[in-house]
């Protein structure tokens, strides 16, 4: 008889539990009590498994349930597994004959590699989807290799397809040539600055500021002077979705609602400081140019197109551009680049459709077509070989709502004009409404998500149930 793991023991007691309890794993005594040896190993390459999880922008629930389906492929059924944003815990119980082992590590670094988030998916694979799971030493040099290994293309492929990334949103929002060759060359400054910022430590915060600011000075003083045609918030609007992707907001509230409120916690903390950045970068530069150029600057600031998105070809091109782009960017494998473009126009077919055409508005129209994302990603076949993080980033990206964040921005900008005492109230009133807009646009996105992946993650189990090979190890959620 197989041994059962720590969740079927717990939900096998959840179903006839009394008022209060003991939340006790159960004593493993005799025979099945496992050597140091092994205990450490296990722990070890669970840990190091879910820190690049973790790392590459996977929730909370997706590491702790992959680190405990390895602690039970391996037989180690009663383990414990605590995640707090920064550190991992892992504790395996070996009952009344030998004492527990507990380890840590520190999840330093965060980073979009989704080439080596796929093979690290593949390592997991063949452990659990197997009755015979590669040893543990193979395991453990497999993921040294992939951590260490190169990445599939250059830095500069890299650089190049996040510029053409920013172009591609510029079109998307109603920007024209001057729009979409500004942010493709903003992009390019702003991100060989954040590679300069980082390697000589720099927080992410000054990053923001420094990137916010570069965006809305260089747009207004083009447009100012007769350069720029079209209105200087495409270009601004266009530069904050750049900042704003490399954000974790589907890991916040997949954490918040998988009961993860302390790493949720800390990913707000994360998100709020660099959208903070982001604020005092633009609202600094306006005040700035606005006291150079006058009152003129300030008009040209706050004049902000009112545009309706359409689900046409130019916009969907544009929207599958996005995606594409914004995969190779982020290191996503060759393959799943032309699923990353379906996604992005998909999302923006979706979103357009309901927010221009049935007038669902931004919040609902942009949430459903996000949640549609995750629920097409988790029923993904599994020889797609894809994590579904790539669809799903790839296709919600364009959707973030730079445009709205800019109106809040600059409508916070003009607060403290000593002229108009009664203006500046109302501007800061309408701006910090506006800005709320813009994060519940944000939450909801994340949140229709999460939503199509608990719909999905079901659906998907029910599907591969018959074809698995080991009916006693249940896969771990991967998205």
């Amino acid at each position: 008889m197989p041994i059962p793991t720590a969740e079927d023991l717990r939900r096998r007691a959840a179903l006839d539990a009394p008022t209060v309890r003991e939340n006790l794993l159960p004593a493993v005594t005799g025979p099945q009590v496992a050597d140091d040896t092994l205990v450490l190993r296990v722990l070890d390459l669970a840990l190091r498994i879910g820190e690049v999880q973790l790392a590459t922008g996977a929730g909370a629930a997706a590491a702790h349930d992959t680190m405990l389906a390895i602690a039970s492929a391996y037989g180690l059924p009663t383990c414990d597994v605590d995640i707090a944003f920064s550190t991992i815990t892992m504790c395996c119980h070996r009952g009344v004959e030998a004492g527990p082992v507990t380890t840590m590590r520190n999840v330093r670094y965060r980073t979009q590699d989704y080439t080596r988030l796929a093979t690290v998916d593949a390592l997991i694979k063949d452990i659990v989807d197997t009755d015979n799971p590669v040893s543990s030493s193979e395991a453990l040099t497999r993921l040294s290799a992939a951590v260490a290994a190169n990445h599939p293309y250059p830095r500069w492929v890299a650089g190049l397809s996040r510029s053409v990334f920013a172009s591609a949103v510029a079109v998307l929002i109603g920007g024209g040539f001057g729009v979409a060759l500004a942010a493709f060359v903003l992009t390019g400054v702003v991100w060989g600055l954040a590679r300069v910022l980082g390697r000589n430590g720099v927080p992410m915060f000054f990053q923001q500021v420094l990137g916010g600011a570069l965006v809305t000075t260089t747009a207004l003083v083009l447009a100012s002077s007769g350069i720029l045609l079209d209105s200087p918030a495409l270009v601004v609007a266009t530069g904050l979705i750049v900042l704003l992707s490399g954000l974790s907001l589907v890991g916040l509230v997949q954490d918040a609602i998988t009961g993860f409120p302390l790493t949720a916690a800390g990913r707000a903390v994360e998100v709020v400081l660099a959208s903070a950045g982001l604020l005092v970068g633009v609202v600094v530069s306006i005040k700035v140019i606005g006291e150079i150029g006058g009152d003129a600057v300030f008009s040209l600031a706050q004049a902000l197109p009112n545009l309706t998105p359409q689900p046409d070809l130019p916009s969907l091109v544009a929207a599958a551009a996005a995606g594409v782009f914004f995969a190779l960017s982020a290191y996503a494998p060759p393959l799943s680049l032309p699923v990353a473009g379906a996604a992005g126009a998909l999302a923006w077919a979706l979103y357009a459709y309901g927010f221009g055409t049935v007038g669902l508005g931004q919040v609902i129209a942009s949430a459903a077509a996000a949640a549609a994302l995750g629920l097409i990603a988790m029923l993904m076949p599994a020889r797609a070989q894809m994590p579904p993080l790539v669809l799903v980033i790839a296709g919600i990206t364009p959707l973030l709502p730079g445009l709205l964040l800019y109106r809040g921005f600059s409508q916070i900008a003009t607060v403290g004009d000593p002229g108009n005492v009664q203006l500046s109230n109302g501007s800061l009133t309408s701006g910090a409404v506006t800005i709320l807009l813009a994060l519940t646009v944000s939450l909801g996105i994340a949140a229709g998500v999460s939503f199509g992946e608990q719909i999905g993650w079901p659906v998907s189990r029910l599907w591969r149930r018959p074809t698995t090979a080991a009916p006693r190890r249940q896969r771990p959620r991967i998205f």
